[in-house]
Formats: structure tokens, sequence, C-alpha cells
């Protein structure tokens, strides 16, 4: 994609006053799967790459220490305003960051989410391979996102389309086990999250 990041902070930052309305109930069910998908026990360390406004935070538990981080700064006053409203200051931080140079060590995170962000960015496999550097051997890597539809006819004008849809600020022609396989990752699990399959949840462990 020709399209940079700058592209993607300008665009969500002028989202980020409507993006709850247009995108809430929507990816509803999506952001419900992910708790199950992680597996999340006490004390565990997760990041979620893309945070957003905050949407996921409130179906995770509150035993678990978060760290949000996006790239836009005004997505993430969105997300400290629900923080602040669902009394989440004690177990999530939130941080302005470029989820394709991530500001912390090796092996710190049990688990990684990224809740329909991998479409978002211009380098998938470089913020999958930040992803998995950050988070610890063994851990959970979930993704929920649009993946091309398999279906050949309805995934070519997916791939003719998405440079058109990526400067509204997603594309549409990601192809997850090729993705995966970039990245050097298997896929465990693979669950479809709406009735017509285009969008997906899926879970791989990081063997490193």
């Amino acid at each position: 994609m020709s399209v940079g990041i700058e592209h993607v902070e300008k665009v969500y930052n002028r989202y980020s006053r409507y993006y709850d309305l247009i995108f809430g109930k929507v990816f509803h069910s999506g952001r419900e799967m992910a708790p199950l998908l992680l597996e999340l026990q006490p004390q565990m360390k997760l990041l979620e790459v893309g945070v957003g406004t905050g949407l996921s935070l409130p179906m995770l538990p509150r035993t678990v220490n978060i760290t949000g981080v996006d790239l836009s700064e005004k997505m993430l006053a969105q997300a400290r305003k629900r923080l602040e409203t669902e009394q989440l200051q004690r177990n999530v931080q939130l941080l302005k960051m470029d989820a394709t140079h991530l500001q912390f060590p090796d092996n710190c995170f049990d688990r990684v989410l990224a809740a329909y962000f991998i479409s978002v960015v211009p380098d998938p496999v470089l913020v999958i391979s930040e992803m998995k550097r950050v988070c610890k051997p063994g851990g959970y890597l979930v993704f929920l996102n649009h993946f091309r539809n398999e279906h050949p006819v309805v995934g070519f004008f997916e791939k003719i389309l998405s440079p058109m849809f990526y400067r509204l600020g997603f594309r549409t022609d990601l192809d997850v086990n090729q993705l995966m396989k970039d990245c050097d990752l298997e896929i465990e699990t693979l669950e479809q999250i709406d009735f017509l399959g285009h969008w997906k949840a899926v879970r791989c462990i990081n063997e490193k």
C-alpha cells in the first residue's frame, strides 16, 4: 500500500468522535469472543494493539493488567473517557505508540490482542512481528479482523477495491492463511464472527 502511517493517524483522528457510533454495535459480537480466545488468568499481562476508543476494555477481566496502545491521540482521548466511566483506571494503562515499533522489551506480555486493527496498518507483517516479539513464548496472539473472502469472485473484487477502501482507513485484501504464513505463525483456532464469514477470529500460539 502506498498510503503511509501518517495517513492512518489522520484518518482515525478524524473518526474518533464517531467511531463508537459507526463500529460499536457492528463489531460487538467479535469483541465478545476475544476474552474466550485469550483465556486470561488473574495477573496476566495483556497488550491490545490498536486499542482505539477502548471498546474491548469493559469486556476484559479486571484481574488482568492491560496495556492499550494506539497511534491516534484522539482515539486514545475517547478511550480515557471510557476508563473513567467504567472505573478501569486501576488495571489499564493507555499509551500513544506506533505498532510497527512497540516500545516494550521482548517477551513481556502473556497475551496480545489486535481487534479490527491489522487491516488498518500499512505493513501488517511488521506489526505482527512486533506482536510476536513482545509476547512470551507459548502466549496467545488473537486477531479479530476482516480477511479476504475465500469465494474466488468475492475475493477478486475485495482485492481490486482494497486500495480505495484503504484511503478510508482499512484494506479488504488480506488473506489470513498467507498473512500468518508470512509471519511464521500457525493458526490454532479460526472462527467466523459474522454469518457471511467476512470477519474472523484467529488465535495463534507464539512458538517464536
